[in-house]
């Protein structure tokens, strides 16, 4: 099958593997940067003939795709919106190319019933682990030892729609333990063979996914670190044990639960170390990318 890939490509992240995806599944993959370039898909789509138009939430695709459509009548659109909000209005300027789109995939589930009311092929299909960039490191330095060994890490943004983190972290530097915080307060994000170094040299890795009323609904965070050999402590929320099986991960409630589900876990190393290794394990089995796009295909009647 030929895909036209339209999604940003240059930052490395969800682009790169959902093409490494389509491609590990057999498909001729041809790639657009929808960031950068987005007004190059038509010229493409014309040269590439596509069977499947695969495409980000970015607003330059509204007339791009509804013109692809209508050079190839025959192609099937879809478009994954791998972020979340609490509240569907937040994306009203892309209604016209949900519209126009075959398909819809979302990362929650508190928000389908709004969606369909848009586009009623919407499922739920949410992100995995990028396999060929997120795995245990493969060297560590004494320097990465100092730069990153910690008893506590988290990684993500503090601003904007995520100032409620601020509330936990502030409650793990209270504790007295050793913890680095990356991609807020002026530190630093950390990404691919870094991240990995981050995720091994520290006990316990913070998730704290945004949108816990959103249903089933998590950050891409949780496989990464999963799939770079860590433990994680989740935010709970509804659902979150028919995403990820419960010997994989565990969850705290409120900022005390953290402190208390922390100094826990940080005083059993052996049952940590072995969730972890089963978190690993069931990721690389059940949870990369790969499987996604074989999930979106069967939605399709695709696969």
């Amino acid at each position: 099958m030929r895909v036209l890939l339209l999604f940003p490509m240059a930052d490395g992240q969800t682009g790169p593997a959902i093409k490494h995806a389509f491609e590990k599944l057999g498909h001729e993959v041809t790639a657009v940067d929808a960031k950068l370039h987005p007004h190059d898909s038509y010229k493409v789509a014309c040269r590439v003939e596509p069977d499947l138009v695969f495409c980000s939430r970015t607003e330059e695709l509204i007339p791009v795709v509804a013109q692809i459509k209508q050079k190839f009548p025959n192609a099937v659109a879809c478009m994954w919106n791998v972020d979340t909000r609490t509240t569907t209005e937040v994306w009203e300027y892309l209604f016209p190319l949900i519209k126009s789109c075959d398909y819809h995939f979302v990362i929650d589930t508190g928000t389908i019933f709004r969606w369909r009311k848009i586009n009623p092929n919407t499922f739920w299909l949410p992100q995995g682990l990028q396999d060929e960039v997120y795995d245990k490191p493969k060297e560590i330095t004494d320097e990465d030892e100092i730069k990153y060994s910690c008893d506590v890490s988290f990684a993500g943004s503090i601003v904007g729609m995520h100032t409620n983190r601020n509330l936990f972290l502030d409650a793990i530097k209270k504790m007295g333990v050793s913890c680095k915080f990356w991609g807020c307060d002026g530190i630093s994000r950390v990404y691919d063979e870094e991240h990995n170094k981050m995720v091994s040299l520290s006990k316990i890795n913070i998730a704290m996914s945004g949108c816990p009323e959103n249903g089933k609904s998590t950050s891409v965070r949780n496989y990464k670190i999963m799939g770079a050999g860590g433990f994680v402590l989740e935010l709970d929320r509804e659902g979150i044990n028919e995403i990820f099986p419960e010997n994989v991960m565990k969850c705290y409630t409120d900022p005390d639960d953290l402190v208390e589900k922390i100094r826990y876990w940080l005083d059993h190393d052996w049952d940590r170390w072995q969730i972890a290794d089963m978190a690993y394990r069931w990721v690389r089995e059940n949870a990369t990318y790969t499987h996604r796009i074989r999930d979106a295909l069967e939605y399709m009647g695709m696969a």
